[in-house]
């Protein structure tokens, strides 16, 4: 039943993967970029249903705390795309409690694992993306109670949050595939290296766009 389940799983995690880099290359809003975000988005719910699965059969709480971060990215991403209007509903809202309550189990669970002499390093795997992923759920439900997120910063949380999503896709490919690497590396390590782009291209995104100076202004 495991090896059935395997096959989707890895075949959808290897669609995300290609789709997330045509969703990225393509020109935003257009129909190839709306195309391969709507096969990434698919993809990775088919990787989260398996996951599931998975661990029902083997449980394995790390996996399934892991598995609902990720896709908690994916999901708050496609719905910001979605939702144009800007307003959370209540499948967002409960969404965001899940994950804060994931989170909370997640940080607990690496706490604990702290005073034990062995699987520390999967202890403070799991208390970093409890951190981000309770500081998400967070921002979420407090940004939804000022008021509909619009405009710029309606694009900014979906790309940074499908970008998100990519991390995790990209986390998944090297634990599985570059096995050689020390375990926090492998696990933090894209997420250390791509979040600063992401950081960057938010700060490019939401600046305000400054008025041309009197001088600007004459010589055109």
């Amino acid at each position: 039943m495991i090896e059935l389940l395997l096959a989707p799983h890895i075949l959808a995690g290897f669609v995300a993967l290609g789709a997330a880099g045509v969703a990225v290359a393509a020109a935003k809003g257009s129909p190839l970029h709306r195309r391969s975000g709507n096969v990434y988005v698919l993809a990775m719910l088919v990787v989260t249903i398996t996951t599931l699965g998975l661990v029902m059969l083997r449980p394995n709480a790390f996996l399934l705390g892991i598995g609902i971060f990720s896709f908690y990215f994916v999901f708050t991403g496609w719905r910001s795309a979605k939702q144009r209007d800007g307003r959370a509903r209540a499948i967002d809202v409960s969404a965001a409690f899940l994950m804060a309550v994931t989170a909370l189990a997640m940080a607990g669970w690496g706490l604990a694992g702290l005073l034990d002499s062995v699987g520390k390093d999967r202890s403070i795997i799991l208390l970093v993306f409890a951190a981000i992923g309770l500081s998400m759920a967070i921002s979420d439900l407090r940004d939804w109670r000022k008021g509909p997120i619009t405009g710029k910063a309606r694009i900014a949380r979906h790309l940074t949050r499908m970008l998100g999503g990519s991390i995790a896709t990209i986390t998944a490919a090297v634990v599985v595939n570059l096995t050689f690497l020390p375990q926090l590396v492998g696990w933090l390590g894209p997420t250390a290296l791509i979040t600063p782009l992401i950081v960057w291209w938010n700060v490019r995104l939401l600046r305000p766009h400054r008025a041309p100076d009197r001088k600007q202004r004459m010589r055109a």
